[in-house]
C-alpha cells in the first residue's frame, strides 16, 4: 500500500518540507492548500523522526492511504486545546486568577512528560481556587478562536458521513460549547 504523508501547520516552511521529503523518502511535495502539504510515497517507517522534526517546527501530519478520501473514514477524533482551539483552557483560567505562569508551567511540565496528567490536572486545579465562574465565560467570549482550518475540517466531515469526536481532559464548560458550535456528534 502506498502511502503520502500529509503536513500542515500555520506556518510551513520550504526548509521543513525538503527535511520532510528527505526524512519520508518521497517523491514530491505537493501543495494541499494554503497551509498543508502531501509528500508522495512516503515511508511510514520514518514516523519517528517525522514526528520529531514536526514537533519541533509545530506541524501536524499523518501518513495517509494514496488515494484516500475524507469519506472513507468513519470517525475524525480530535483534542480540543491547543489543536482544535488556539488555547488551553485552563491556562487561560489561571490568568484571571493571576496565575497563568504558574499554570502554564504545571501544564508544559505535563505535556513533555514530566509529571502524570492526575497529578498536573490537581494543580492546575487548585490554583483556580476562590475564582468566579464569570472567568469561563470571559475565557469562551474574549479568548477562545477556533485554529485556522477547523470550523471547515469539521463541516467537511459532517457532508462526508464522517461522526466527529471531540477529546479533552479539560472542563465539560467548553467542551460543550465548542461542540455544539461546531456541530460534533459526540464530545
Amino acid at each position: 500500500m502506498t502511502l503520502n504523508l500529509v503536513v500542515q501547520g500555520e506556518d510551513v516552511s520550504t526548509p521543513d518540507l525538503k527535511a520532510l521529503h528527505a526524512l519520508a523518502h518521497g517523491k514530491a511535495i505537493e501543495r494541499v492548500s494554503a497551509n498543508a502539504f502531501r509528500i508522495t510515497q512516503a515511508d511510514p517507517t520514518a514516523k519517528d523522526a517525522v514526528a520529531a522534526h514536526c514537533a519541533k517546527a509545530h506541524l501536524d501530519f499523518g501518513f495517509v492511504r494514496e488515494g484516500a478520501r475524507l469519506a472513507d473514514f468513519g470517525l475524525l477524533a480530535m483534542d480540543m486545546d491547543s489543536t482544535l482551539i488556539c488555547i488551553e483552557c485552563i491556562d487561560e483560567i489561571a490568568d484571571f486568577a493571576g496565575r497563568k505562569a504558574e499554570v502554564a508551567a504545571v501544564t508544559a511540565s505535563a505535556m513533555r512528560g514530566e509529571i502524570d496528567w492526575p497529578e498536573s490536572l490537581k494543580r492546575r486545579v487548585a490554583a483556580l481556587q476562590g475564582l468566579e465562574e464569570s472567568a469561563l465565560e470571559r475565557v469562551y467570549a474574549e479568548r477562545l478562536r477556533f485554529n485556522p482550518g477547523a470550523e471547515k475540517l469539521i463541516a467537511a466531515a459532517r457532508r462526508a458521513n464522517v461522526k466527529t469526536l471531540l477529546v479533552s481532559g479539560g472542563f465539560t464548560y467548553f467542551t460543550d460549547r465548542v461542540r455544539d458550535k461546531l456541530k460534533f456528534e459526540y464530545a
